[in-house]
This record gives structure tokens, sequence and C-alpha cells, in this order.
């Protein structure tokens, strides 16, 4: 089904939103970006770079976004011109894995783009007590992994490179956005988009169908009260484009 004429809100991060506007425009949707997120990078402090030289001591390594492993690719090549050989590392979805597999790594990739998947694979499950697991991550992240590891008593630290802030621009591009009619969708892609989309559409944010990247993202979204939730079950844009025809089938909406 096309979605020519749909009006679809992208509001992932300005470096990462291209291929997913390729995409709805190629299947026909008239697409406007609003950025919610943008990652501002976080200098190393004493505690990690202590961790950064002492990656060939880590079992795994597992990066949960792009951003995560550009930064971590680029402190941890200071002090490692040559990869450790011993240790696996695992990209959370496709996307990270290309930017490890630039820098010449062969990362393990989850079926399913979530905290969930990566528990599945099989570095994660060859973990003993004792091992450890560095997680290349922005801060405050979800914690699953790291529970789950911990119940096995294996050590995981962290490696805080970003924070994700809200752009200043974002409040001023909806009122413009909203004054020419609104989207008829909205894409939201992490549990900071979420928060930050309803900062800034306020009362109208209930009122926006979703397309959401999981089943806990969903939980979420309608606890807030959005009212029309729909899970696209990961960040890949044939997903979302799937999300968003069974939306438009189901209702009807924008089809003549």
């Amino acid at each position: 089904m096309s979605l020519h004429g749909l009006r679809v809100l992208n509001t992932r991060p300005a470096n990462r939103a291209a291929p997913l506007t390729q995409a709805l425009r190629q299947a026909g949707a008239d697409v406007s970006e609003l950025p919610l997120l943008v990652n501002a990078p976080i200098a190393p402090d004493p505690v990690a770079r202590t961790r950064m030289m002492d990656l060939d001591r880590y079992r795994v390594v597992f990066a949960v976004s792009p951003t995560a492993a550009e930064l971590g690719v680029a402190h941890l090549q200071d002090y490692w011109p040559q990869w450790p050989v011993y240790t696996d590392w695992i990209a959370v979805g496709a996307a990270t894995a290309r930017v490890l597999a630039q820098a010449g790594l062969s990362p393990f990739i989850p079926a399913v783009e979530t905290s969930e998947g990566v528990l599945a694979l099989p570095p994660l499950a060859a973990l003993t007590p004792g091992d450890r697991v560095l997680v290349l991550r922005g801060e405050g992240g979800r914690n699953l992994v790291r529970d789950w590891l911990q119940s096995r008593q294996v050590r995981v630290d962290y490696l805080d490179l970003y924070r994700r802030c809200l752009p200043a621009a974002a409040a001023a591009q909806w009122r413009r956005l909203a004054a020419d009619g609104g989207p008829d969708a909205v894409i939201l892609t992490s549990g900071e988009s979420l928060a930050n989309w309803l900062v800034v559409a306020s009362a109208a944010a209930g009122a926006v169908p979703a397309v959401v990247v999981s089943a806990r993202m969903a939980d979420q979204a309608r606890a807030a009260g959005l009212s029309c939730v729909f899970n696209a079950g990961g960040v890949a844009p044939d997903a979302i484009l799937a999300a968003l025809r069974s939306w438009r089938q189901g209702s009807g909406h924008g089809i003549d």
C-alpha cells in the first residue's frame, strides 16, 4: 500500500533521520523532520580512561547505538591501534554494526534490535561468573542487560559517551508544523524521544497516531495518554513503513 499524501513526522536525530525520511518519501509520504534528540558528547573521566586502557580484560563489548559506537571507537583507538583478539563485540542493530565494521570489527547483531534481543546472542550466553562486559552507551540508558548479567555474576562496566538533550529549536519547529496543519502520524524511536514529544507537542501529542519501535515503548506511550499507538517492532525503515501501512489500512486514514 502506498503512503501517498500521508503527512508523517520523523523525530529521529538530525544525523540519523535521512534513511527513514528517504524510505518514507519513496513510499509516497509527505515527510517533515522534527529532531527531538541531540547527542552531546561527554569527555572521558579518569574512570572511563582506565576502562578504555583495560579493553582487553573485557570478554564482550556492547555498543547500544551508532553514536555510542562512533564515539567509543574514536576514544578506544587512541589506546588500541589494534583491537584485542579475544574480545567479542555486539551491536544493538544494523546501523550500529556498520559503524563497528568500518573500524575493522565483526560484531554480533541480534535478530530483534532491543536489549532483549541482545541477551539471546551467543557471546552473552557463553559468559561465566567473573567475566567482564563493557557497555558503550549514552548517559542513563536501560539496565536490563546489566541486571541479567549481574544475576549470573558477570561484571558490567559502562562508558557513558554522550547525553541526550532536547534541541533548542524543537519547540519553534513544532509550532510552525502545527500551524500548517500538523502531521497525520509521528514516529518515535526511543523513550527519550517520546518524553520530548510530550513536552514539545503538549496537549496535541496524545491526538497524533504514533509509531513506536518496541512493546515497552508502546506501553509507555499508552500510559502517557497517546490514543493511537502502533508498534513497528524495530527501528529499521521497512518495519516502520509496515506499521504505517497497517495503521493506514485499518483506519482508512487519507485513503480516497
